[in-house]
């Protein structure tokens, strides 16, 4: 399994709308980030997760031009806004690209972007096909099987993904027991880290939770993502632990 690292910034990427940087080196190329997204591989199966506002550069810089499944974890727009972009992807293909997330996110994206799901005026045809799959529960997409498990973003339930050995928490604040019961025993696991030191934050998770959740799950390697511009990359490599690592965009991950 061949996991790509899309993106790993947080809502605004980095740097932000007027050129902000925040806290973060422009010179450093670790430190350009575009909005939070992943895809996963297998030789015969292509999965997205999320289709950001940068969906497009993603999958041309990927060179991707086949994507069999989209997992949604949410539905605020820095993770959906960007479906248009599979609407080429869709038509090259001959298919609706089905589409998986809860009964919420589904129910409030067909409602948003309609045109995606029904078509419209004659011109559009349907190229996205929803699956509604409870938040905790496991699901096949050809070869590879997906654990879906329930996050709480603060603002309203996310949706994590755990693959084999590996595991992927975007957007989220807390976990309770039976989520994490699902991601002991990983080899990686990627996880949402926006919050940084702030002890509270509404909807993400701090550094000061991960470790703790580190310390209790003791995956073999941990990677950060949804980076704020106020985390520079070699600033965090200074002061997280060696099995604590920051992401970056275009990062690949064998299995």
């Amino acid at each position: 399994m061949k996991v790509t690292i899309l993106g790993c910034g947080s809502s605004v990427g980095t740097p932000a709308a007027g050129n902000y940087w925040g806290k973060c080196n422009p010179q450093n190329p670790k430190n350009h980030r575009t909005r939070a997204s992943l895809l996963v591989e297998d030789g015969k199966t292509d999965i997205l997760i999320d289709a950001t506002v940068d969906l497009r550069e993603h999958l041309n810089r990927a060179n991707k031009n086949k994507i069999d499944a989209l997992l949604l974890s949410h539905a605020h727009s820095d993770h959906i806004n960007g479906m248009d972009d599979l609407r080429v992807i869709s038509y090259h293909l001959g298919r609706a690209i089905d589409t998986y997330s809860n009964e919420y996110t589904i129910n409030d994206i067909t409602h948003r972007f309609s045109y995606i799901f029904k078509g419209a005026f004659d011109v559009y045809k349907p190229f996205l096909k929803t699956n509604i799959v409870s938040q905790n529960t496991s699901i096949k997409i050809g070869d590879i099987n997906i654990d879906i498990f329930l996050q709480d973003h603060g603002t309203c339930d996310s949706l994590g993904f755990r693959f084999d050995n590996f595991a992927y928490s975007v957007d989220m604040k807390y976990l309770n027991e039976e989520s994490l019961e699902k991601l002991k025993g990983l080899d990686v696991w990627i996880v949402d880290a926006a919050a940084n030191d702030a002890e509270t934050h509404v909807s993400h998770a701090g550094l000061k939770q991960i470790y703790e959740w580190v310390d209790y799950l003791k995956p073999k390697m941990t990677y950060l993502t949804v980076l704020t511009n106020f985390m520079d990359y070699d600033e965090l490599c200074k002061n997280l632990p060696d099995n604590i690592r920051p992401a970056y965009d275009g990062m690949v991950l064998e299995f």
